[in-house]
């Protein structure tokens, strides 16, 4: 058996995180989104919530951890064909496909096809960040679904 992405499996999970998961990690570690298209992260440090001050800290170190880990991977998206560059303006800015079709001027066809492109990439990179020690973040799933192909 040889196993290979599954790619659609794969953009659908990789999607879901971007839209979901990253918003609530963003807000555990008291953050925004788009401080993630900066080249390099800042860390700042505010709480007020009623939880243990113990909780607190361990919560936002973790967040914390994962966005580090995240920026890294999205910044080392390949840049060929600016799909890093519509990654991070697409998923961390929120820009419009409108806006990004302008701004690339491209059609919406190969912009679709290069955010497919840096949405694998991404997930691909992400289990390489999320191993480095200087992250711990292992606990973060992986994007990447695999697919199994049976051999004749």
């Amino acid at each position: 058996m040889e196993l290979d992405i599954d790619v659609e499996k794969t953009l659908d999970k990789t999607r879901n995180f971007l839209e979901k998961d990253l918003r609530k990690l963003a807000s555990l570690a008291d953050r925004d989104v788009t401080s993630l298209s900066s080249p390099q992260l800042s860390f700042s440090c505010s709480h007020g919530s009623t939880k243990q001050a113990d909780d607190i800290l361990i919560d936002h170190w973790s967040a914390d951890t994962a966005l580090t880990a995240i920026h890294a991977a999205a910044h080392h998206i390949p840049n060929e064909e600016h799909e890093r560059d519509i990654f991070i303006q697409c998923y961390f800015m929120h820009r419009t496909d409108k806006e990004m079709t302008n701004r690339f001027v491209i059609s919406r066809s190969s912009l679709r096809r290069r955010k497919n492109l840096a949405l694998v990439e991404f997930a691909r990179r992400l289990d390489v960040q999320k191993k480095n020690p200087n992250h711990n973040c292992d606990w973060l799933e992986s994007l990447v679904v695999k697919q199994v192909h049976r051999l004749r």
